[in-house]
Protein backbone atom coordinates (compact mmCIF):
# COMPACT_ATOMS: atom_id res chain seq x y z
CA UNK A 1 0.00 0.00 0.00
CA UNK A 2 3.08 2.15 0.76
CA UNK A 3 4.76 1.21 -2.44
CA UNK A 4 0.82 2.32 -4.11
CA UNK A 5 0.73 5.85 -2.31
CA UNK A 6 4.42 6.97 -3.75
CA UNK A 7 3.34 6.11 -7.95
CA UNK A 8 0.76 8.31 -6.88
CA UNK A 9 2.52 10.64 -5.54
CA UNK A 10 5.13 10.56 -8.07
CA UNK A 11 2.60 10.55 -10.77
CA UNK A 12 0.74 13.89 -9.40
CA UNK A 13 4.37 15.59 -9.29
CA UNK A 14 5.32 14.71 -13.10
CA UNK A 15 1.74 16.05 -14.19
CA UNK A 16 2.01 18.97 -11.97
CA UNK A 17 5.40 19.74 -13.27
CA UNK A 18 3.97 19.12 -17.19
CA UNK A 19 1.00 21.26 -16.48
CA UNK A 20 3.41 24.07 -15.21
CA UNK A 21 5.53 23.54 -18.04
CA UNK A 22 2.80 24.00 -20.76
CA UNK A 23 1.75 27.48 -19.31
CA UNK A 24 3.96 30.64 -20.15
CA UNK A 25 3.63 33.63 -18.94
CA UNK A 26 5.81 35.13 -21.88
CA UNK A 27 4.56 37.60 -24.82
CA UNK A 28 3.11 35.88 -27.43
CA UNK A 29 5.97 35.13 -30.26
CA UNK A 30 5.30 35.72 -33.96
CA UNK A 31 6.15 33.33 -37.13
CA UNK A 32 9.96 32.52 -37.09
CA UNK A 33 11.57 34.75 -39.68
CA UNK A 34 15.08 36.43 -40.36
CA UNK A 35 16.85 39.79 -40.38
CA UNK A 36 16.95 38.81 -44.37
CA UNK A 37 13.38 38.14 -44.85
CA UNK A 38 12.05 41.42 -43.15
CA UNK A 39 14.93 43.95 -45.28
CA UNK A 40 13.30 45.61 -48.04
CA UNK A 41 10.55 48.21 -48.85
CA UNK A 42 7.05 46.77 -47.67
CA UNK A 43 3.90 48.71 -48.85
CA UNK A 44 0.43 48.87 -46.91
CA UNK A 45 -1.88 47.45 -48.30
CA UNK A 46 -4.78 47.00 -45.41
CA UNK A 47 -4.49 48.54 -41.56
CA UNK A 48 -6.38 48.83 -38.64
CA UNK A 49 -5.49 50.63 -35.45
CA UNK A 50 -7.36 51.98 -31.86
CA UNK A 51 -5.66 54.38 -29.60
CA UNK A 52 -5.87 55.19 -25.87
CA UNK A 53 -7.67 58.56 -26.96
CA UNK A 54 -10.64 56.36 -28.30
CA UNK A 55 -9.86 57.34 -31.98
CA UNK A 56 -9.64 54.18 -34.30
CA UNK A 57 -9.27 53.60 -38.12
CA UNK A 58 -9.43 51.39 -40.79
CA UNK A 59 -6.97 51.37 -44.35
CA UNK A 60 -5.66 55.04 -43.27
CA UNK A 61 -2.16 54.04 -43.99
CA UNK A 62 -2.38 52.52 -47.52
CA UNK A 63 -0.10 52.74 -49.64
CA UNK A 64 2.47 54.29 -46.99
CA UNK A 65 5.90 52.20 -47.40
CA UNK A 66 7.80 50.22 -44.37
CA UNK A 67 11.71 50.64 -45.35
CA UNK A 68 13.73 48.07 -43.37
CA UNK A 69 17.26 48.50 -44.16
CA UNK A 70 20.46 46.33 -43.12
CA UNK A 71 21.92 48.57 -40.96
CA UNK A 72 19.43 48.24 -38.22
CA UNK A 73 17.44 51.72 -39.32
CA UNK A 74 13.53 52.17 -40.71
CA UNK A 75 11.76 53.97 -41.69
CA UNK A 76 7.70 54.06 -42.08
CA UNK A 77 5.81 57.81 -43.06
CA UNK A 78 8.66 59.90 -42.94
CA UNK A 79 10.05 59.21 -39.53
CA UNK A 80 13.06 57.87 -38.67
CA UNK A 81 13.34 54.33 -36.47
CA UNK A 82 16.03 51.86 -35.14
CA UNK A 83 14.92 48.14 -35.00
CA UNK A 84 15.82 44.88 -33.45
CA UNK A 85 13.99 41.54 -34.51
CA UNK A 86 13.58 38.68 -32.07
CA UNK A 87 11.21 35.40 -32.31
CA UNK A 88 9.31 36.76 -35.29
CA UNK A 89 8.71 39.87 -33.18
CA UNK A 90 10.48 43.17 -34.96
CA UNK A 91 11.14 45.88 -32.05
CA UNK A 92 11.02 49.70 -33.63
CA UNK A 93 11.80 52.54 -31.03
CA UNK A 94 13.25 56.10 -32.01
CA UNK A 95 14.57 59.18 -29.83
CA UNK A 96 11.31 60.58 -28.84
CA UNK A 97 10.56 57.41 -26.63
CA UNK A 98 8.09 56.12 -28.72
CA UNK A 99 8.15 51.83 -28.92
CA UNK A 100 6.55 49.65 -31.72
CA UNK A 101 6.70 46.02 -30.66
CA UNK A 102 5.33 44.23 -34.24
CA UNK A 103 4.15 40.43 -33.91
CA UNK A 104 4.69 39.12 -37.43
CA UNK A 105 1.86 36.70 -37.82
CA UNK A 106 2.37 34.85 -40.92
CA UNK A 107 5.17 35.42 -43.67
CA UNK A 108 5.43 34.63 -47.25
CA UNK A 109 8.26 36.03 -49.62
CA UNK A 110 5.88 38.66 -50.67
CA UNK A 111 3.50 39.72 -47.65
CA UNK A 112 3.81 40.17 -43.97
CA UNK A 113 0.52 40.02 -42.06
CA UNK A 114 1.31 41.28 -38.33
CA UNK A 115 -0.29 42.58 -35.27
CA UNK A 116 1.04 45.80 -33.26
CA UNK A 117 1.01 48.21 -30.06
CA UNK A 118 2.90 50.91 -29.93
CA UNK A 119 3.55 53.11 -26.62
CA UNK A 120 4.47 56.70 -26.19
CA UNK A 121 6.03 56.83 -22.92
CA UNK A 122 6.13 60.54 -22.36
CA UNK A 123 2.64 61.20 -23.20
CA UNK A 124 1.10 57.64 -21.59
CA UNK A 125 -0.18 57.16 -25.23
CA UNK A 126 -0.90 53.31 -26.40
CA UNK A 127 -2.26 52.79 -29.87
CA UNK A 128 -2.80 49.23 -31.24
CA UNK A 129 -3.93 47.20 -34.35
CA UNK A 130 -3.61 45.37 -37.47
CA UNK A 131 -1.27 45.64 -40.92
CA UNK A 132 -1.02 43.65 -44.23
CA UNK A 133 2.14 44.52 -46.12
CA UNK A 134 3.25 43.30 -49.57
CA UNK A 135 7.06 43.55 -50.91
CA UNK A 136 7.87 46.43 -53.27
Amino acid sequence: MKKLKNVWLFLSFILMVAGMASCSTDDPTGVDVSRDDIIGTWKVTANDWTNSEEESNRNDHVGQTLSVKNDGTASFRGESFSWTLSKGVLTLSDNRGRNIRVVILSYTEEEIQASYDCTFESEMYTEEGNYTFKRV
